[in-house]
């Protein structure tokens, strides 16, 4: 590769837009995006932080999780329970309480049910239901919706649901562990997809029902039980949360329903309880029905509208070649080019050249000369030193665009000189 001198020597130099050295790049390109760079680190920082603390979280960030300290979680009912004797085992997918059924023995376990985000299917429901039934197990399940509730006893039907934050209720019944609780209340609990806080508690009827908020006996209420006694709805998951636990007799019913048994099976379905398909489902499979008609109708749309907007365009206008652009307006646009490119090394080589050029017909050198020869002539012209003039017109690489102006004003003033002699 031939140096700024030996150009000088052999003839015009080779002109590149490189936009100044790599450094100097750099530093632009920062400065021009580094509010966007700086946000998307952030952006990318706290995504990655927040993934992080979630999958740390686990099961102590979810409501009623017997490791959750918050509010909404069941950490106090599961230690508590503990304290007198009770096992409590958590467990997050079907396959797992099924088995955990099984090792305990009969007759000796209670299995809780709480699936927020109705993952389980009736069928899985029902499934639960007919192992905890052949065990003699105990089956109590938080705020199960419509179709759970059927399924987990023929007895038990879903009733609807009624606003949070009402009065303490009366048991109204005369199932013992109502009796013994008498009173239901809790605070507004905040984290529940379902119960108390910001969503409705359900009500369920049974053959036994207890806590009706409407106060009438045999009306739908917060608790519910089959004919056996076996499996119990209870409607609100704010009366197992920690906050809510020592509200009223919210302690008393939770710890009746739930150590009856030396076992407790706490079970929060998870993505671990959804069938896993086959085969991968078809794009056709994945396609919404109404897709194909809204194409089909889009189509026609943008048919009909260039047709009506193509109606209205009239012929071409013809103009007369070559078109002639002012000789101001092109240096104008190459030097906006430069500018926008930071290439202030091609500027300057351009102006370099330029003045060659000029000076080279100015001396009746001629178009051909070399700069060698044209540095020469400025030098015996002007009496000024020729390893100054071959700097400023050959050798000179300014480095930001202040010293490219500053060479473009020596420039015009050496033009300017050797014009007047």
């Amino acid at each position: 590769m031939s140096t700024r001198a030996d150009q000088a020597q052999s003839g015009a130099g080779v002109f590149t837009a490189d936009g100044g050295t790599p450094a100097e790049r750099f530093r632009a390109g920062w400065r021009k995006h580094r509010f966007w760079l700086l946000a998307g680190t952030l952006f990318v920082a706290v995504t990655v932080v927040g993934l992080v603390v979630g999958t740390s979280g686990g099961q102590a960030a979810g409501p009623l999780a017997v490791t959750n300290p918050a509010p909404s979680g069941g950490q106090a009912a599961a230690t508590v329970l503990r304290n007198h004797g009770v096992t409590v085992s958590a467990t997050d997918s079907l396959a797992a309480t099924l088995d955990a059924l099984e090792a305990n023995g009969p007759g000796s376990s209670t299995v809780l049910l709480y699936d927020p985000n109705s993952l389980l299917k009736p069928e899985q429901v029902a499934r639960l239901a007919g192992s905890a039934a052949d065990s003699g197990a105990k089956l109590v399940a938080v705020a199960p919706g419509p179709l759970a509730a059927k399924r987990l006893s023929p007895d038990i039907n879903s009733a609807g649901s009624v606003a949070a934050g009402g009065p303490a209720v009366a048991a109204n019944c005369a199932n013992p562990d109502a009796q013994a609780a008498a009173f239901l209340g809790s605070p507004a609990v905040q984290g529940f997809s379902g119960g108390s806080g910001t969503s409705p508690i359900r009500i369920y009827t049974g053959t036994e029902t207890c806590f009706a908020p409407s106060g009438k006996p045999g009306a739908p209420g917060i608790l519910a039980l089959n004919a056996a006694a076996d499996v119990a709805v209870l409607g609100d998951p704010g009366v197992v949360s920690n906050q809510a636990l020592a509200s009223q007799g919210n302690a008393a019913l939770v710890f009746r329903l739930l150590g009856s048994r030396d076992k407790l099976l706490w079970y929060t379905p998870t993505l671990k309880d959804v069938p896993v398909a086959a085969q991968p489902p078809s794009l056709a499979e994945l396609t919404p029905q109404w897709i194909l008609p809204a194409s089909a109708w889009l189509l026609v749309v943008a048919v009909v509208g260039m047709f009506w907007r193509g109606r209205r365009t009239g012929p071409l206008v013809t103009e007369p070649l070559p078109v002639l652009v002012k000789a101001s307006e092109t240096v104008t646009g190459r030097a906006r080019l430069y500018q926008d490119a930071k290439a202030v090394d091609t500027a300057a080589r351009t102006l370099q050249h330029a003045t060659l050029t000029r000076l080279a017909r100015e001396l009746r050198l001629g178009a051909s000369a070399e700069p060698a020869a044209v540095v020469d002539a400025a030098a015996a012209h002007t009496g000024r030193p020729r390893q100054e003039l071959a700097g400023l017109l050959v050798l000179s690489s300014p480095r930001n665009e202040q010293e490219m102006l500053t060479m473009a004003a020596q420039l015009a003033a050496l033009e300017e000189e050797i014009a007047q002699r």
